[in-house]
């Protein structure tokens, strides 16, 4: 996933806190967090900004408050989707309440050459594209009567990076006149990159992660194979990195992809962390993506995007929940791009 510009969001009548940012990454962007300067915002610096999906960034701590979470100690390997029976899965996945096990793991080697095949084949082909996108963020923080919310609509890009790696995307958000967006002081939470998370399942990442065919689902009156995920520690290369502060994690994720039987595009996608990380306080992420296809009337090519997603999550004491629709896709034009509204590489 990509992070470049995230939303612009000042509120005066928060001057007087000081402000802290912690951000999740799924594929080693790098955020630098300053947890002590008050009252401007945060500084950032970001390297490689071209990765697969998801990153969060929340500010909002008054002196007062600590971003300490009660994270439980764990040890050993923890028990991730691929390990779990259907019914232990069910109990965290509530989508899968009406799974239809699979008797065997028979189909799962042909399922994964052939999902891998459309998630090549999307990459391969992808267009530099945009569309309309409507963001609706809340922050709350338990005990407390202040509950942050914010509620726009911008337009959201995605651009093949320029050079090395075709699964590396550039993605960001920019206003009606075409300008990015760039990131100043906020009070709300900020994720972004959703067009490239089906990377995990891309041939040349699959070795890093195991998995597990689950059954057969129903998504939205369709009939689905669902085939769990979870990123081999010390193999998988597009880990998250989590730094807050002088604190820096790198986390795991698992997930649940719906699989369409006929042409094995990714219906939808779950994911979450594989445990929780008391270094940096992130208690639980999980993000929710269901795709559709989408035609462009330039030349008529097709590609499955994101159409709704929701991102919600705990990190110390706030909890946050974010939900983006997308809509209007249309192919990048070029001209756009020359005149200055593509962040720099």
């Amino acid at each position: 996933m990509r992070f470049q510009r995230p939303l612009q969001f000042v509120n005066s009548a928060l001057r007087r806190w000081r402000w802290a940012a912690i951000a999740l990454m799924v594929s080693g962007v790098y955020i630098r967090c300053d947890f002590e300067t008050p009252a401007r915002g945060t500084a950032l610096a970001n390297r490689n900004m071209g990765r697969v999906a998801l990153i969060l960034t929340l500010f909002m701590l008054a002196p007062h408050q600590r971003l300490e979470a009660q994270v439980p100690e764990s040890h050993g390997a923890p028990e991730t989707y691929v390990d779990m029976t259907p019914a232990e899965l069910a109990k965290q996945v509530s989508e899968l309440k009406h799974l239809m096990p699979a008797s065997s793991q028979e189909m799962l080697p042909e399922i994964l050459r052939r999902v891998g095949a459309t998630v090549a084949d999307f990459f391969d082909n992808f267009s530099n594209t945009t569309c309309t996108e409507h963001v609706i963020s809340a922050v709350d923080v338990p005990g407390e009567t202040l509950a942050l919310h914010y509620d726009a609509t911008l337009n959201y890009v995605a651009l093949v990076k320029r050079g090395g790696d075709n699964t590396r995307l550039e993605e960001y958000r920019t206003d009606s006149k075409g300008k990015v967006v760039h990131l100043e002081a906020q009070r709300t939470v900020v994720t972004i990159g959703f067009v490239s998370m089906t990377v995990h399942f891309h041939p040349r990442f699959q070795a890093d992660s195991r998995f597990s065919f689950l059954g057969r689902e129903k998504v939205a009156g369709q009939d689905a194979y669902l085939v769990a995920f979870a990123q081999r520690p010390g193999v998988a290369r597009r880990t998250s990195l989590v730094v807050f502060k002088d604190r820096t994690a790198s986390v795991l994720v698992q997930g649940v992809a719906w699989i369409d039987p006929l042409n094995f595009r990714i219906l939808r996608l779950r994911t979450d962390i594989e445990r929780p990380d008391s270094t940096v306080s992130l208690v639980r992420e999980t993000t929710e993506i269901d795709y559709f296809q989408v035609t462009f009337k330039q030349g008529g090519k097709s590609l499955w995007l994101p159409r709704r997603v929701n991102v919600s999550g705990q990190m110390g004491r706030y909890t946050y929940q974010n939900l983006h629709s997308y809509s209007n896709y249309r192919l990048f034009v070029v001209q756009t791009e020359e005149s200055g509204s593509r962040p720099p590489s």
